[in-house]
């Protein structure tokens, strides 16, 4: 009997002892996990591009420069990198095989969403213009209209 109190007060004073653990540890859990933003907040907040073609009838470079000769894609202050660690964004480009059609995914690389898609397709021209048409569509319409250097005049 006395044995038996002495394994009751053991494990009582355990779950007394490891309880307020246990809820702060769940508590810290819940306030440290931050809410995931939105595809439109990603896409308006990101200044880092990287493009990836898994595609051989596609280069990267090719939609770099399309996406560079953008006005819009200058004054927003977006600029493309090489380094895909390095990147706000992911432009993944693809062909559909035996069609014309592409189709292109924006991911978000902190947590791998898919925040954008498309497809264009290569018929009546080129298939990294038409994809800048669509992605430039997207971010103008999550982003504010970059202000022209006669507006900062008058402004």
């Amino acid at each position: 009997m006395i044995l038996l109190n002495r394994w009751v007060w053991i494990l009582v004073a355990s779950f007394c002892f490891l309880s307020p653990l246990t809820s702060v540890s769940a508590g810290n859990y819940s306030q440290s996990e931050a809410p995931r933003p939105s595809p439109n907040e990603v896409l308006r907040s990101a200044q880092t591009i990287f493009i990836r073609s898994n595609s051989v009838y596609f280069k990267a470079s090719t939609l770099e420069n399309s996406l560079l000769q953008r006005d819009e894609f200058q004054q927003w202050g977006l600029v493309i990198t090489r380094e895909e660690s390095d990147a706000d964004l992911i432009i993944e480009v693809g062909r559909k095989v035996f069609t014309t059609s592409f189709i292109y995914s924006v991911i978000d690389p902190r947590n791998k969403r898919v925040v954008a898609s498309g497809r264009v397709n290569s018929i009546g021209g080129t298939v990294e213009g038409k994809i800048t048409d669509s992605f430039m569509k997207k971010m103008r319409s999550v982003r504010q209209p970059p202000v022209s250097n006669n507006a900062k005049q008058f402004g």
